[in-house]
């Protein structure tokens, strides 16, 4: 019998698998250990899993990974709908209907807000009908060259998040928390050193007295690349075109790319880096969104950037 339910207890060498295989390439290798990562401390406030199963075996599933998220001065809960696979003996249309409906159990008993999904073209579909939501931000994806000689010198740090302990990688970020005027997905420092604790993933931390940039070493297509993961400045603090091109050449120096790539909104930057692709070489990236307050959503996010999903 096919059942649809709360998972309380993932084994996550088990899902991983079954993730693989649904997915059917060999292109896409999910990792337990990331998994386990991102559903238990990726984003700081927990997850639920809604899993599919016939006869106790688990055959499919779809992750939700709890934020926070702050509108116009005031938190609200949301969620971000991540993994969501089937094997490919048990799809079809009631299944996945089955599986949303849990969703939205789930969301309205848990007084959760918001849903995210930042979806590809065929999950955008399936959200769209089966939970209603709407095309919310579209992310274009931006590319620059950073020439990084000579070096900086009003960096106060640029170098891997994992070379710091926690205590000195905390006293860092304490000082780019998201304040509640931002709209969007808060950050405080505990939350932030866990999204970047990545066990499969490097990252690196720059920094200025004002600003704070997130990068990682990336390779799409046979290049590797700077990819600019998320800005933050410092509350009150007017953040300089300077600034941005110093965080950007530290970030290019320290992973030895001279291309970077950034995606995302950033209301506390002078102006986004680099210039647009153009959509033929990478379409812009979608966020759907939910408010289970209204059926018409005036919402506005201040910030919204790739290292505010499970993107990188």
């Amino acid at each position: 019998m096919i059942t649809v339910s709360e998972e309380t207890a993932v084994d996550y060498e088990i899902t991983a698998r079954i993730a693989t295989e649904a997915f059917g390439s060999k292109e896409v290798v999910f990792s337990a250990q990331r998994m386990k990562w991102l559903y238990e401390s990726g984003f700081g406030q927990g997850s639920a899993i809604v899993a599919v199963f016939d006869d106790g075996k688990k055959v499919g599933q779809i992750a939700l990974l709890h934020q926070k998220v702050y509108l116009d001065g005031k938190p609200a809960a949301a969620t971000q709908l991540v993994d969501l696979f089937i094997l490919q003996a048990y799809r079809s249309h009631h299944l996945v209907r089955r599986i949303y409906k849990e969703v939205e159990r789930l969301c309205q008993a848990g007084g959760i807000r918001l849903v995210l999904t930042l979806p590809n073209a065929n999950s955008a579909l399936l959200n769209e009908r089966f939970l209603k939501v709407r095309p919310f931000l579209s992310l274009q994806a931006r590319i620059g060259v950073s020439f990084w000689w000579p070096r900086a010198s009003k960096l106060r740090y640029s170098g891997l998040l994992k070379s710091m302990n926690e205590p000195e990688a905390i006293e860092l970020l304490s000082g780019f928390v998201t304040p509640a005027a931002e709209n969007g997905l808060h950050w405080n420092a505990e939350t932030l050193f866990d999204r970047m604790n990545d066990p499969t993933r490097d990252y690196a931390v720059h920094a200025t007295a004002d600003l704070l940039l997130i990068s990682s070493s990336r390779k799409t297509r046979g290049i590797r690349h700077t990819l600019l993961c998320g800005f933050f400045a410092r509350p009150d603090a007017a953040v300089a075109s300077s600034a941005v091109r110093e965080l950007i050449r530290a970030a290019c120096r320290f992973w030895k790319h001279r291309i970077f790539v950034y995606a995302g909104i950033n209301n506390r930057l002078p102006r986004l880096p680099g210039i647009v692709l153009p959509a033929r070489l990478r379409p812009p990236i979608l966020v759907q969104l939910r408010d289970f307050d209204t059926d018409e959503p005036d919402l506005r996010f201040d910030r919204f950037q790739l290292i505010d999903s499970d993107f990188v």
